[in-house]
């Protein structure tokens, strides 16, 4: 009964983890929270404003409903955030300039993997058919009659 006891508790408290929502708090819009995911946090690592508790996330999201409210855009915000803390703020860096080198550098190093194992199937299968034609016809006769010799 002592045990049953425990696995109703150990349910209950793991069910009611699960009916806590984590949707955005009811007074700011989920625009707010869609413009505050494409930001870093400038505190925490790994996560983006919208994800963090801490003090500064939650100032800058008030801060993006407020320039909401006035009527600006999704890029002004962001280009407001890029002046105040540099580029590095945004979760996904611009497609251009230096940073463009990330977005390409995995296609160029997949494609050179890819060409280096198509060199290397094609000389694996050059060597074999050189050893193919390396053994002529004298040899293969030989080879044949040891074999039909040496069977019983």
């Amino acid at each position: 009964m002592r045990r049953l006891r425990l696995w109703m508790a150990l349910l209950l408290v793991w069910g009611g983890a699960w009916a806590v929502e984590d949707g955005p708090p009811p007074d700011l819009s989920p625009e707010v929270f869609q413009i505050a995911k494409e930001l870093r946090c400038p505190v925490c690592q790994g996560e983006s404003i919208a994800e963090s508790n801490a003090e500064l996330s939650q100032e800058s999201r008030r801060l993006i409903a407020e320039m909401l409210a006035e009527g600006k855009s999704k890029e002004e915000i962001l280009q407001f955030f890029v002046d105040r803390y540099g580029e590095w703020i945004l979760y996904s860096p611009p497609r251009k300039g230096i940073t463009l080198w990330v977005w390409i550098g995995p296609v160029l190093g997949l494609g050179a993997i890819g060409y280096g194992i198509f060199r290397y199937l094609a000389e694996v299968r050059r060597r074999e058919e050189a050893l193919a034609q390396a053994v002529d016809e004298a040899m293969l006769r030989r080879v044949e009659r040891e074999i039909e010799e040496g069977e019983p």
